[in-house]
């Protein structure tokens, strides 16, 4: 007999201890910043980004360096870049983590980070980095735990406000120019799979059958991505 799935009304647990992932990837942006400002006196020359690990879609296929997928989102570009991604994730990852738990949010944050930026490879031919990637997995996470958890207020109106902080986003990004859009949507696509993937510390947040089709979406949108990436990079050099 099929059975339809009940999103849960158990109430979530908040841990609060320390966000310890957070503080990690935020120490990270920044510590990468300084020495890149040190080290080379400026973070926005293209040649400078591509040396502490910008995505560069021609590196990655000719030069295997597909360490570009995750280092691309440490990377940033100005100090206003910077500044804006870093108050983010300290204030959003701050309050996610202390809801999805410690290795729940760190998957989700270098997932959605990569994600992001296989999208950018396999649509965008363009020098890109930044942390964006994983902030826009991290806001449409919030609408998936809403989802989940539709009777706690809390994520509800999180939701509401990250579902229009995520359009008026994506909407800027289509008339803004030195933008990745397609990394901002990567982002969020891979966001909202990897958290119905995770789900809460909690039971029966989400049918099991699902959370396997979810990770093998991810794993099968991937695997295309990168190839449809790789046969544009090659087009472009015959």
């Amino acid at each position: 007999m099929n059975r339809r799935f009940k999103r849960t009304n158990k109430p979530i647990e908040i841990n609060r201890n320390m966000p310890y992932m957070t503080y990690l990837f935020l120490l990270i942006c920044v510590a990468v910043y300084l020495y890149t400002l040190i080290r080379y006196r400026t973070t926005q020359n293209t040649l400078v980004l591509i040396a502490t690990g910008a995505k560069v879609n021609e590196l990655m296929v000719f030069g295997n360096e597909w360490w570009r997928l995750i280092t691309a989102a440490f990377v940033h570009i100005g100090f206003e870049h910077i500044l804006m991604n870093g108050i983010s994730i300290y204030f959003i990852g701050s309050e996610l983590e202390q809801i999805m738990g410690h290795w729940r949010f760190a998957i989700l944050y270098l997932v959605s980070a990569i994600g992001g930026n296989i999208l950018s490879f396999a649509f965008s031919p363009n020098v890109s980095a930044g942390a964006s990637t994983a902030l826009f997995g991290t806001f449409a996470a919030f609408l998936v735990l809403a989802y989940l958890y539709p009777n706690y207020r809390y994520l509800t109106v999180r939701a509401r406000s990250f579902a229009m902080l995520l359009l008026i986003n994506l909407i800027m990004g289509l008339f803004s120019t030195g933008i990745d859009y397609w990394g901002h949507i990567g982002g969020a696509i891979y966001g909202v799979l990897i958290t119905f993937v995770l789900g809460l510390p909690q039971k029966n947040d989400f049918p099991k059958r699902y959370k396997a089709i979810a990770l093998l979406v991810i794993i099968g949108i991937s695997a295309l991505l990168i190839w449809f990436g790789i046969q544009k990079v090659y087009a472009n050099y015959r």
